[in-house]
């Protein structure tokens, strides 16, 4: 008997897989801003939880909810393991002026989504993830500093912060793309 619901979970869950993975690879490679290793592994532990966990599922929600649902838990782990690296030190490097226009995340073409993950990749880890946190995922500062266990207040800053290091960036590469095609 055990055996056979262990065949039939194995069967059902090579289906899940094969029908799932792309959805989940794109989920995760976007929260982690084009990071293909990081990636990688965050989805294959995605998946051997799913499959460790799959007796226990509940079938509340579809698989593919339910796997990014896995794929989310590992992402914040994966922030929060990387923030501690980081440190406590979050250096006041800003000494310039910047107007208020806000930092929502430009997504209207090809190049400029690729623009904006190589931003972000040159960002401090800490800042790439309030901000992955915050545009993409759409979570208030408040579930921020709980994930991240900080205060909302030490959020605010680091968020501020970020989208001002953002625009610094962007425009650099921004700038540096145009004097490509121009030159």
């Amino acid at each position: 008997m055990i055996k056979n619901i262990f065949k039939m979970n194995k069967e059902n869950f090579k289906e899940i897989y094969e029908k799932n993975f792309n959805y989940v690879y794109s989920f995760v490679f976007l929260r982690l801003a084009a990071n293909r290793e990081a990636t990688e592994d965050i989805v294959q532990e995605t998946f051997i939880s799913a499959m460790k966990g799959l007796i226990n599922y509940k079938a509340t929600s579809s698989y593919k909810t339910w796997l990014c649902g896995i794929a989310k838990n590992k992402i914040m782990n994966y922030y929060r393991d990387n923030i501690r690296k980081e440190g406590p030190n979050y250096a006041e490097e800003l000494n310039y002026l910047v107007d208020n226009q806000d930092v929502e995340f430009m997504v209207i073409n090809l190049e400029t989504r690729k623009v904006i993950l190589e931003t972000l990749n040159k960002l401090k880890p800490i800042y790439k993830y309030v901000l992955i946190l915050k545009y993409i995922d759409d979570y208030s500062v408040k579930d921020i500093s709980k994930y991240l266990c900080k205060t909302p207040k030490s959020i605010d800053g680091i968020l501020q912060r970020a989208k001002i290091s953002f625009k610094k960036e962007y425009n650099m590469i921004e700038g540096d793309e145009l004097y490509d095609k121009r030159g």
